[in-house]
């Protein structure tokens, strides 16, 4: 057969297709599969290992990568095949060598039942069809930076490490961003999806400490040293009797600088970070002891820090920009900048404390403070080259001189499309102003025009951080809630996508926590219901996580409910031959809670329906804050797996129950989603490398099921 050298080597031992023996149909087809994949296109290609058919779709980047998953899950996903996974390095032989067909592209595998070949060979025909007569995808048109960005965060908010994975390798590929954005995208993806181990042994974040970082990623780099270098020095004892100039030390020597002024600090953690970077200093800056005092006294570490820092502790700066600045207080220097008239020595200091503070807000004040000197002295000033360095990358910080004043300004205006920066100029807006009068209607009909207008892309990659912003950090506001209930109908009317699907239900679950009006319900169940009657079964992971919002909040109505869960049941019984074991099983647990009878598709032994069915562990520990969450999902798994040992645990820091837990389980699922990073430290420390612990970020039970399910399913 006339095929490349690649595809040569690929139909050798291990694959045990001989090629010889194919029927001429089938020679032919693997033929002009194999040109597509020399030419440059994505492609499939079958192999066979230990009796098992697998198709393997081969992609030369994560772009074709991204439309091949898509279509192979649509031709050859369940119930022809398994789901498709993303194979690399570190596969099996049939894998590894399957991977060297696209070294730099993507690799995916598809496992097919024996009962399922020729429909499957038929479907491969088609989708070559198909590729044949419809026109390539221009890519003279790539995919913008904004949706690149939105992909990634929503990947994370899925939980897909993979997807971010591939999102951040586009990023980087394409040069959307800067080397350092794209570090940045790494570490929210370690600090999301990773572990505090990892963010620190990561080799491409070994200098991260060297740059200046957008508060977000301080904040993630803040976490995982609190978690390594501080909160286990805390388990037995006191925070008084603690050294920690020591423990100051070694967080010093790892990251350098982490966190050095308040305007970093969001979280406990940065503020002990801060804490005990101060407390190296020769001379503790007042300015920092007194807002760690007001802000984070009540904390342990940073009340034995402050302690032994007021007897050190040094006056207030002089009040004047340049010695403000010198002395560290960055944001004091700005602030008194902001009503003065800027000569050289003052304003070579507002650049530079801006600088160093690296976020939005003190990039835009410092441009514009530099933008309203005298003519003469600006151009002076912008003439050197340091200042004039210093001046662009602070333009940059917000890819322009201005920001917008709110999510009005934002929907209404023409904005860059920087999902990334959207996420830091949105941490500066006042939530409280949605309820100011208009306000929310205002935000509303912006974002309907938005929406049906030239911007719904922009809009779209930004509706994610809308929600974050409605929703964070303590849930929405007094008040809020009619306003969100009215923006999720927004949302999701039309035809919106997975995006805002997964937006919309994050707000839907807030909106339930807070307590909605019966009418406000109604609404809401009816613009969910809405999206019902347009989703396929390849959404079934999203009908999944609705039910188990639904079915175990308290609603004002039950009849709204009702309606709603009929016609989630309607959309499932449609797709029963479609769904995987694991989607199966969830869903008949589901419908079972809301008195609903489910058609399970028979279990085909050979499809790891017998593995999730069989006894895989003995003993499981579940951590998770979310303790009616928790319970559920012990009866659900005491069900699924008779005799198991489930041990349930919510404490927020370490202890010896938590340790033991860690210690004597086969497996330990810890529900990031609701966690506290102390207790997950100590799971991680005792449970060590391996995957004895599974993270899950999903909504309810059914995510700490699920990861089991699969789990129990991948297992030999």
């Amino acid at each position: 057969m006339d095929i490349s050298s690649d595809v040569a080597a690929f139909y050798r031992p291990p694959n045990e297709v001989d090629l010889a023996a194919l029927s001429d149909e089938s020679a032919g087809l693997v033929r002009t599969l194999a040109a597509r994949l020399a030419a440059g296109k994505r492609t499939l290609l079958p192999a066979m290992a230990a009796g098992m058919t697998r198709w393997y779709g081969l992609a030369p980047d994560s772009r074709e990568g991204r439309l091949l998953t898509e279509e192979v899950q649509a031709w050859l996903g369940p119930p022809v095949g398994s789901c498709a996974i993303r194979v690399g390095p570190g596969g099996d032989a049939l894998d590894e060598v399957a991977c060297l067909a696209t070294p730099d592209g993507v690799c995916l595998r598809i496992d097919v039942e024996s009962t399922w070949r020729s429909e499957a060979r038929s479907n491969v025909r088609s989708m070559l069809d198909v590729w044949q007569s419809a026109p390539e995808r221009g890519v003279d048109v790539p995919r913008p930076a904004g949706r690149v960005l939105r992909d990634f965060f929503a990947a994370l908010g899925a939980r897909d490490r993979a997807a971010a994975q591939a999102a951040i390798d586009e990023i980087r590929t394409r040069s959307l961003l800067s080397a350092t954005n794209v570090k940045f995208l790494r570490v929210h993806l370690i600090g999301t999806l990773g572990s505090s181990l990892e963010m620190r042994d990561d080799p491409d974040l070994k200098d991260i400490a060297k740059f200046r970082r957008p508060p977000a990623v301080t904040g993630h780099l803040a976490r995982a040293a609190d978690a390594l270098f501080i909160t286990p020095r805390l388990s037995g004892d006191a925070a008084t009797v603690v050294d920690w100039a020591t423990v100051a030390g070694v967080v010093e020597d790892e990251w350098p600088g982490l966190v050095s002024h308040p305007s970093q600090v969001d979280s406990v953690a940065a503020a002990r970070c801060l804490a005990l970077s101060e407390s190296l200093a020769a001379e503790p800056r007042h300015a920092v002891c007194q807002a760690l005092e007001t802000e984070w006294n009540a904390d342990p570490v940073v009340a034995a820090v402050l302690a032994r820092l007021r007897s050190v502790g040094s006056t207030p700066a002089q009040a004047t920009i340049a010695g403000l600045y010198q002395h560290g207080d960055f944001e004091a220097a700005l602030d008194l900048a902001a009503g003065a008239s800027l000569n050289d020595k003052d304003a070579v200091s507002v650049l530079h404390a801006a600088f160093n503070l690296g976020d939005a807000q003190s990039a835009t004040q410092a441009v514009a403070l530099v933008d309203g000197m005298d003519d003469e002295a600006r151009h002076l000033l912008l003439d050197r080259a340091v200042e004039r360095n210093l001046y662009q990358q602070l333009v940059d910080t917000n890819a322009g001189r201005h920001v917008p004043r709110g999510w009005h300004d934002w929907l209404t205006g023409d904005w860059p499309d920087r999902p990334d920066v959207l996420r830091e100029w949105a941490t500066g807006w006042d939530r409280a102003s949605v309820l100011d009068d208009g306000g929310a209607e205002d935000v509303v009909l912006a974002l309907m025009d938005a929406l049906a207008g030239e911007q719904r892309g922009r809009t779209r990659n930004g509706l994610p951080i809308l929600v974050e912003w409605l929703c964070e950090p303590d849930g929405l506001l007094p008040g809020a809630v009619g306003p969100a209930v009215t923006v999720l109908e927004v949302m999701l009317e039309g035809d919106g996508g997975r995006s805002e699907r997964y937006a919309g239900l994050r707000l839907a679950e807030e909106i339930l926590r807070a307590g909605c009006s019966a009418s406000e319900f109604a609404e809401l169940a009816a613009a969910l219901r809405g999206v019902l009657s347009g989703l396929g079964s390849r959404e079934a992971d999203w009908l999944i996580e609705a039910l188990d919002v639904l079915l175990f909040s308290s609603v004002p109505d039950e009849n709204p409910r009702h309606m709603l869960l009929a016609a989630a049941h309607s959309a499932a019984v449609q797709w029963v031959d479609r769904l995987t074991g694991t989607q199966a099983i969830l869903l008949t647990k589901l419908f079972i809670a809301a008195g609903l009878d489910f058609p399970v598709p028979r279990p085909d032994p050979d499809n790891g329906e017998s593995r999730r069915r069989g006894h895989p562990f003995r003993r499981v520990g579940i951590y998770s804050l979310a303790e009616s969450a928790a319970r559920r999902a012990q009866q659900w798994i005491e069900e699924q797996w008779p005799g198991t040992d489930v041990t349930l645990a919510h404490e927020h820091v370490n202890s010896d129950r938590l340790e033991a837990m860690a210690r004597n389980c086969d497996v330990v699922v810890v529900q990031t989603s609701h966690a506290k990073h102390a207790a997950v430290a100590a799971l991680e420390a005792v449970a060590g490398p391996g995957d004895k612990l599974l993270r899950v970020n999903g909504r309810g039970a059914t995510s700490l099921v699920r990861s089991l399910l699969e789990r129990a399913a991948d297992a030999d």
